[in-house]
């Protein structure tokens, strides 16, 4: 074989290695409250926004930092710290997503995504369906 042939492939090993390395680290699994307790690393978690008198929401302004709970599909439950704004549907979504870590019994989010109810309930949709109003002739 040729030395360009060589060094092309050589480079676009490198390429492919580089780029697989650098994706690795966005790949965050989605797992459940109970394996995350158990992993020592960066995960996603899912659940249902708990709002009842035990596990009240509370945004505080000057920490800029929204304190919540979250349950799984497993009912296991857990407080969630996110540091940053309030998403702005956050107190109508029934469900959130949240990528961050356990630190001390509580996770830990960088980053949290809402399922807005609106987008996903037909029943709340700003979009209905409007019935044809048809006249006929009498």
């Amino acid at each position: 074989m040729n030395k360009t042939y060589l060094a092309g492939i050589a480079v676009v090993g490198l390429a492919i290695g580089f780029t697989m390395w650098a994706f690795s680290g966005s790949m965050t699994p989605y797992v459940n409250i109970k394996q995350a307790r158990t992993l020592d690393q960066t995960v996603q978690v899912r659940g249902k926004i708990v709002r009842d008198s035990e596990h009240k929401p509370f945004y505080d302004t000057k920490a800029n930092a929204l304190r919540f709970w979250i349950e799984d599909i497993n009912k296991e439950k857990i407080e969630v710290v996110y540091q940053g704004a309030k998403p702005e549907a956050f107190d109508s979504a029934p469900e959130t997503a949240a990528h961050g870590s356990i630190r001390n019994g509580v996770f830990y989010s960088d980053h949290l995504v809402v399922k807005c109810p609106t987008k996903y309930d037909s029943e709340k949709s700003p979009y209905k369906t409007v019935k044809k109003l048809v006249i006929g002739s009498v």
